[in-house]
């Protein structure tokens, strides 16, 4: 068998002619699609203080200590801050886990003071022996303060003593 060295030659030209072009086409239909972010580092603008200490995150936890049938109040430990240029709503400070009932009184009295003169002013009692206890609808200007103190008189030594409250604000 012959070969036929010119049709081979335009063969292979060809081939290589399809080659390149469905190359060529390839990347002139190639589709792109990109992501493009800005990352924001920024600050905690209403913070948990705690015995003179800010706190990370978004909760505290507070230890108490009281004796059996002595009511004892427990003022200037916990704090919550406004360390925003703007003013936020407090829409809820609430008890959404309350203590058992070995409790004559168990109450948290939340203040404000967003003068910075050392007045504080009572904006609202707080329950913790009840979950419908709930103080609605403040104001925490800017650079402002809310300080919760406690009252309590414990019944017995024993019991469910474990508490929560939720601040929710925007």
């Amino acid at each position: 068998m012959k070969t036929n060295y010119k049709k081979t030659a335009k063969l292979l030209t060809l081939l290589v002619t399809s080659l390149l072009i469905a190359t060529a086409s390839a990347q002139v239909y190639q589709a792109f699609m990109y992501l493009e972010g800005t990352i924001t580092v920024g600050f905690q603008k209403i913070v948990w203080i705690k015995e003179g200490q800010e706190i990370i995150g978004d909760t505290v936890s507070i230890g108490l200590s009281v004796e059996p049938n002595v009511t004892v109040t427990i003022n200037g430990t916990l704090y919550l801050k406004n360390k925003d240029n703007s003013n936020h709503t407090i829409n809820s400070i609430k008890v959404v886990d309350a203590v058992g009932s070995n409790y004559e009184t168990c109450k948290v009295y939340v203040y404000e003071n967003f003068t910075g003169s050392g007045t504080w002013n009572l904006v609202g009692t707080l329950d913790l022996k009840s979950l419908s206890s709930e103080i609605t609808d403040k104001l925490l200007w800017a650079g402002g303060y809310y300080k919760f103190d406690f009252e309590i008189k414990a019944t017995s030594s024993v019991g469910d003593n474990d508490f929560k409250i939720k601040v929710t604000y925007e």
